[in-house]
């Protein structure tokens, strides 16, 4: 079994990049990605929500169910593509946790960096992936860390330009 552990962070609001986007309009941003996930991370290419119900700790809790495209390493999956249980828990305005049936987990996170509070944002998506049927310190075990640094990155970068392309085109409301 192998256990891969990757994250990647990118600033939000590069210098020239407009509009600029404040915490509120990115939470608004992954609170939308929790429900249609395929507008924002290109390997995903559905997304049914099952079930939305409140924690005891107050938390909104998504239960969905998202198909992968084939070039997503996707251990839940068996490898590479299907459909994925995920439980997603909310934590406003800053994290979402995302827990696939096999263990695998995803935390998308929201932080402010030095500069102009509320504005000076990144984001950073982190994965902790298991797969049994891949040995640890194999060459498959290599190939599949570096397909997850890549998705990363798509990832990442592909849910702050689907946030400003909302943003800017008055299809999303900031949340606070």
């Amino acid at each position: 079994m192998v256990l891969i552990n990757i994250a990647y962070t990118a600033p939000i609001n590069r210098p020239g990049q407009h509009p600029v986007l404040t915490t509120p309009q990115v939470w608004a941003g992954l609170v939308r990605k929790v429900r249609h996930a395929q507008e924002f991370v290109p390997v995903i290419e559905s997304c049914a929500v099952a079930s939305e119900e409140t924690n005891a700790a107050g938390q909104l809790v998504v239960t969905r169910y998202v198909n992968f495209g084939q070039a997503a390493p996707v251990p839940a999956s068996g490898g590479e593509g299907g459909e994925v249980k995920e439980v997603c828990t909310l934590f406003p305005p800053h994290r979402v946790d995302f827990v696939q049936d096999d263990g695998t987990r995803v935390w998308n996170h929201v932080s402010q960096g030095p500069g102009k509070d509320g504005e000076d944002l990144y984001l950073t998506y982190v994965f902790e992936a298991r797969d049994d049927a891949v040995e640890d310190g194999s060459p498959d075990a290599a190939a599949l860390e570096e397909r997850f640094k890549t998705t990363a990155k798509r990832a990442v970068e592909s849910s702050i330009e689907t946030i400003r392309r909302l943003v800017s085109e008055g299809k999303l409301q900031s949340i606070t």
